[in-house]
């Protein structure tokens, strides 16, 4: 039996190749399919920019990189013309089968709608559709003021884990949601035991198209600028080294002097994360995370974990990050904290830097039992109907590696729990 193919479909990446940290959101997923057994493609829509000869170098940069990364030829590139008119796209593709294989896979497969790229010309190919919500409670708050085509898909699903509860503020949109951690794949983010001298993170200083939510009736910024600069004095309260690698223009003198006064460290990040293997690279040489979230994220508090923390968390490196609402949904662990104020943001860091070989150890262990993709994709593969084919060998014998293992069970994890309390 051949199974379901399944296409994870981005529309963040081949347009913003220095962004290294992007490419890890689909691949985890194109990866964690893969391995258990199904067949899976990385479905990348580019915009077209009116030259044909940048477009097809955009499409070639994305697979070559896609390659180094273990893509390999599972990879198309969805080229909409001006206007997305459907009639005039061209799908790209390294894969043996070429265009036209492809696309009888994807009258077979089932669509992964990261955040809503693949746009609605293009969805009716498949045989399912699910929409796949990577910015829980932005999405849905989106979705009010442009018509989306949120309740077009068969099947929905949030990394939100507060999306749809009736205690959640953010709309539904008139859908039934089906929540999942996010996910990464441990064995392409094996644990560091070297530690790192700063706690860092990687951002953009200013949201590119959204600069305001309204929220409950009020408006709240959308940009990590305004929060990164409520903790400006962290450092000193901390007494720890703090790291940005955070997109502020050079033209920006007073926050970057600010920041800089303070004892920030800032660091370009084009230069430590431009690219997927450096963005890996940079995360896993920090001591750990600091980060803070949009205000209008902590006013959704739709319940999430970046796609970022997770992959500190993978490497053994704690996380201290401002709450979004995640922390009830959550073990209390030494290696994920959430802050709601400067002086907690203090403390939490602290608390991690003082048993830091704890907090590294309930890192990787949150990683391994929530987020990894031995946990979330089988839930995915179970929620979409995905069918597997029969499991070869080589196959069988990749799932008992040591790094593939299953997440470990219930006694370690409540044992871990139980010493989480003591902190």
């Amino acid at each position: 039996m051949r199974g379901t193919p399944v296409f994870v479909g981005s529309g963040f990446v081949a347009s913003y190749l220095e962004g290294g940290g992007s490419s890890w959101i689909p691949l985890q997923y194109l990866l964690g399919f893969a391995a258990h057994g199904v067949e899976a493609y990385w479905l990348e829509v580019l915009h077209g920019s009116g030259s044909d000869a940048e477009d097809e170098r955009r499409a070639r940069l994305f697979f070559d990189r896609a390659k180094r990364l273990g893509a390999g030829e599972r990879t198309a590139v969805l080229l909409l013309p001006a206007g997305e008119d459907a009639a005039g796209s061209r799908l790209l593709t390294p894969h043996p089968l070429g265009p036209a294989g492809i696309r009888s896979a994807i009258r077979a497969g089932v669509l992964l709608n990261l955040n809503n790229q693949v746009p609605r010309a293009h969805r009716a190919e498949f045989a399912r559709t699910i929409l796949y919500d990577i910015d829980p409670g932005m999405l849905q708050l989106w979705s009010r003021q442009t018509d989306m085509g949120i309740g077009e898909h068969d099947l929905y699903v949030t990394i939100g884990r507060s999306i749809g509860e009736p205690s959640c503020s953010v709309p539904d949109c008139g859908v039934r949601w089906h929540r999942v951690w996010p996910t990464v794949h441990l064995p392409v983010w094996p644990m560091q035991e070297t530690v790192g001298a700063r706690y860092t993170t990687v951002t953009h200083w200013w949201n590119g198209n959204r600069g305001y939510d309204v929220i409950d009736g009020e408006l709240y910024e959308h940009n990590k600028r305004t929060a990164f600069l409520e903790y400006l004095d962290l450092p000193r309260r901390a007494g720890l080294e703090l790291e940005l690698a955070a997109y502020i223009t050079a033209g920006e003198t007073e926050d970057r002097r600010a920041l800089q006064e303070h004892g920030w460290r800032l660091v370009e990040p084009r230069h430590v994360a431009g690219t997927a293997q450096r963005y890996r690279r940079y995360i896993q040489s920090s001591r750990g995370e600091f980060s803070c979230a949009k205000p209008s994220v902590v006013k959704a508090a739709p319940g999430w974990v970046s796609d970022r923390t997770i992959c500190y968390l993978a490497s053994g490196r704690p996380a201290i990050v401002q709450d979004a609402g995640a922390g009830r949904h959550l073990p209390r662990s030494l290696g994920l904290q959430s802050f709601a104020t400067p002086e907690e943001a203090a403390e939490a860091l602290r608390a991690a830097d003082l048993d830091d070989a704890r907090a590294r150890r309930e890192a990787r262990a949150l990683a391994e039992e929530l987020f990894s993709t031995r946990v979330v994709i089988p839930q995915l593969i179970e929620l979409a109907g995905i069918a597997r084919p029969v499991a070869t060998w080589s196959q069988r014998r990749e799932a008992q590696r040591p790094d593939a293992a299953p997440p470990p069970g219930a006694a370690r994890a409540a044992a871990r729990r139980a010493a989480s309390d003591a902190v």
